[in-house]
């Protein structure tokens, strides 16, 4: 019986189990040392917007954004996920400022278009780089490239088992169990180098579990920093948003493919009022109940 490369069959196979167990290793020991945390600059006291990134990424902070407005009244949204912004804006925040002129500069534009433009803007990329100065994320480049280095064994182990591979089927072997290995491997490949594009680093998961605690510890959390409509949406996104319409109206915009365009009346009902603008079509008649989501 041929033995290529001095190896049987099932020496081959149980080498290439052990091969592939420390590539996984090494991969894993890769992510946590990117994932340490070694920051530049000191923790501090964060706000909103940043615990908002290490909640959800740049896509969070414009949600949450969209959350304090609304309640202040300084935009408010159709029954089909448009918004628009009202005629009196005061925000002073960088990001509500950005969410508002976004509303101005497109009129009638949806939810879902709305927040990955503003994700790109200044004031939420730079909320991103601060916090990768404290430690608490890493890049998407550092990720991306602790990602490459992790997986080199695993490229290499799959470049040896292809060529045995190759050469048992020269010599007519069996390679079936080999063949599942290489599938395996690949696969490990694929959820090893998955991510997204900024990375919380364990600092920041504790800094983040911190928030959290202390917000439900709270014995007022409708005066914590974090209270409110925009409270609950930085820590589980606009699907927790607690008035029943306006959630609605804002996730019924994600599946839509293009801008509203449409002559549907705005709801700018905030969390805790049970009154709408006039111009709203919260519900048809007087009073809004019912289109709402009977808030009180």
């Amino acid at each position: 019986m041929q033995k290529p490369w001095g190896l049987s069959g099932p020496e081959f196979l149980q080498l290439y189990w052990i091969g592939l167990a420390l590539a996984v290793l090494v991969a894993i020991v890769v992510r946590v040392r990117a994932r340490a945390g070694r920051g530049e600059q000191p923790v501090r006291s964060l706000d909103m917007d940043e615990l908002a990134f290490l909640a959800g990424g740049a896509r969070r902070v414009v949600e949450t954004s969209l959350a304090r407005l609304l309640t202040a009244g300084e935009i408010r949204t159709s029954r089909r996920g448009a918004v628009q912004a009202t005629s009196t804006t005061s925000s002073r925040n960088a990001v509500d400022r950005a969410v508002i002129s976004d509303c101005q500069r497109y009129s009638n534009r949806t939810v879902n278009l709305m927040i990955p433009a503003v994700s790109q803007d200044e004031a939420v990329t730079s909320i991103g780089r601060r916090l990768e100065a404290m430690g608490l994320v890493i890049s998407a480049e550092a990720a991306k490239s602790a990602r490459r280095k992790g997986s080199i064994a695993l490229w290499v182990l799959v470049a040896i088992g292809v060529v045995r591979w190759v050469n048992g089927i020269a010599i007519s072997a069996p390679v079936g169990w080999l063949t599942l290995q290489l599938v395996l491997t690949g696969l490990l490949i694929v959820v090893l180098t998955r991510g997204g594009k900024h990375v919380r680093t364990g600092k920041g998961s504790r800094a983040l579990d911190e928030a959290r605690t202390s917000r439900s510890r709270s014995a007022m959390p409708e005066e914590a920093l974090y209270a409110g409509a925009a409270g609950l949406v930085l820590f589980g996104g606009l699907t927790v948003y607690p008035d029943l319409a306006v959630r609605s109206s804002l996730l019924a915009s994600s599946g839509s493919a293009g801008g509203y365009t449409g002559t549907g009346g705005y709801s700018s009902c905030s969390t805790g009022s049970s009154s709408c603008s006039s111009g709203s079509s919260c519900g048809g008649g007087g009073g809004c109940g019912g289109g709402c989501g009977g808030g009180s």
